[in-house]
């Protein structure tokens, strides 16, 4: 780690606790419940994913799901410094930071758009083929960020501000939580714990850091 480098992960935190108590449509979310990470982009090309948003529930915001050979799909319980964690958003660098200020922004905001309106670990769903966008999710982005414009003062986020070689530049380095890719366990339905309250042993099994 770049010593003084600028951490990308705990400034969208800090930024996404601004926004879900100042835009109406981002209220129901629960930022102590998201944990925000980074990952290496494969190429350094614009063209690709910039982020992505995981949820960490089944449909309706269930923590299982049976499988077709009698087994069940299971979600393991995180929690981080007492919260349960719903949700993670990956940014791929330095893909996501190379785009214009203006798109960072509409980036980060197209994820927790993918957030359930009912914050159940769950992913925002729509009628149709394309379950997960619907024809109008675009459309709602950009309200969303046109509503969110006026409560954010870029200069406090320098990643609104300086691309991937400005921070650099600026700081050092451009860090943040690498994480895990959190999956369901497949379990036979005699080996389901009756409890899922259980914290992790450390922070380490969260492979943050």
């Amino acid at each position: 780690m770049a010593r003084g480098a600028y951490n990308l992960t705990d400034d969208v935190a800090l930024l996404v606790h601004l926004l879900v108590q100042r835009v109406e449509r981002l209220s129901h979310i629960k930022p102590g419940q998201i944990l925000h990470g980074v990952s290496q982009a494969r190429t350094r090309s614009r063209y690709g994913v910039y982020a992505q948003c995981h949820g960490l529930r089944f449909k309706h915001g269930k923590r299982e799901h049976a499988a077709r050979d009698g087994h069940i799909w299971q979600w393991p319980s995180i929690r981080v410094r007492g919260q349960e964690i719903l949700y993670y958003i990956t940014y791929f660098l330095p893909r996501f930071l190379d785009q214009p200020p203006r798109e960072r922004l509409h980036t980060l905001l197209h994820e927790l758009y993918h957030v359930s309106p009912k914050f159940n670990g769950d992913l925002r769903r729509f009628p149709g083929r394309n379950e997960f966008h619907g024809r109008d999710f675009d459309a709602a982005v950009d309200t969303i960020l046109e509503e969110a414009r006026p409560h954010i003062e870029p200069e406090r986020f320098p990643f609104l501000v300086h691309d991937f070689e400005g921070l650099v530049q600026r700081f050092g380095g451009v860090v943040g939580n690498k994480l895990k890719r959190f999956e369901p366990r497949k379990l036979k339905p005699q080996d389901i714990p009756t409890s899922h309250a259980r914290e992790p042993r450390d922070a380490r099994q969260l492979e943050l850091f």
